[in-house]
């Protein structure tokens, strides 16, 4: 049950969430959240009785330790205050769980910035459902950039984890830059043959092991050889684009 209520008297259970990014700038911290909660709170004359808040999580993990706290202090005719709704979820599949779970204890989510939070008909529950397929969409978006973002860095050299990517080395000269590993880019070579051979995958991680030839601290997975290709894809792709 989400409502956008005002009663006077009223109890609430706060709930934030940050998931550190590269505009983190943007973003609002806990602390922030928090602010705009309480003064929403204060101005509608509304007890908060208790603080919870997940750091570091996306809204798609389930295993928040901050919201499943939140949801077992939360007590019958108390809402749940959140900044945003995607602060509790950014996928379709679990913010249906949370909506249940706030309903079975017989409370209401309240969103200070008002998107979604009106009463229970059957345009106030789609009006929901937009929203938050809409708050996934945007993750699934954000990530894939992300991600495109991590491979191109990479094929330019750029240092982006502890451990540097399978063809590469970490430059003894300057410890943020890679250098390909000679050894390893003839292993990749060697894949990319066999791919263009038509080989799947999985067959591409038996014939190296037929052919002796290991991978690094680890075994063959068909998921390593998706994540080395990808590289070498975003590699080309980005020298394409520079000629």
């Amino acid at each position: 049950m989400i409502r956008q209520t005002h009663q006077p008297g009223r109890k609430a259970i706060l709930y934030a969430r940050f998931s550190p990014r590269r505009n983190a700038d943007q973003c609002e911290s806990i602390e922030t959240q928090f602010e705009l909660c309480e003064d929403y709170c204060s101005k509608n004359q509304i007890e908060i009785v208790a603080r919870f808040s997940d750091k570091a999580f996306s809204g798609s993990d389930e295993d928040r330790p901050g919201l499943w706290a939140a949801m077992n202090a939360l007590k019958r005719g108390q809402c749940l205050v959140v900044y945003r709704l995607d602060r509790l979820a950014r996928s379709v599949y679990l913010s249906d769980i949370v909506e249940r779970t706030v309903k079975k204890k017989g409370a209401s989510i309240v969103s200070i910035s008002g998107e979604g939070t009106w009463a229970d008909s059957d345009e106030d529950w789609l009006v929901r459902k937009i929203l938050q397929t809409l708050a996934e969409y945007e993750r699934k978006v954000t990530a894939a950039r992300t991600k495109a973002a991590m491979l191109r860095h990479q094929a330019n050299g750029k240092r982006m984890s502890k451990h540097p990517p399978y063809g590469f080395a970490i430059d003894p000269a300057d410890p943020d830059r890679l250098i390909p590993s000679q050894a390893e880019q003839k292993v990749i070579q060697r894949i990319i043959i066999l791919r263009e051979s038509g080989l799947p995958l999985r067959a591409i991680c038996r014939q190296l092991e037929s052919e002796g030839i290991r991978c690094r601290n680890s075994s063959w997975h068909h998921t390593k050889l998706q994540r080395i290709l990808q590289r070498v894809d975003a590699s080309a792709s980005n020298l394409s684009r520079q000629l």
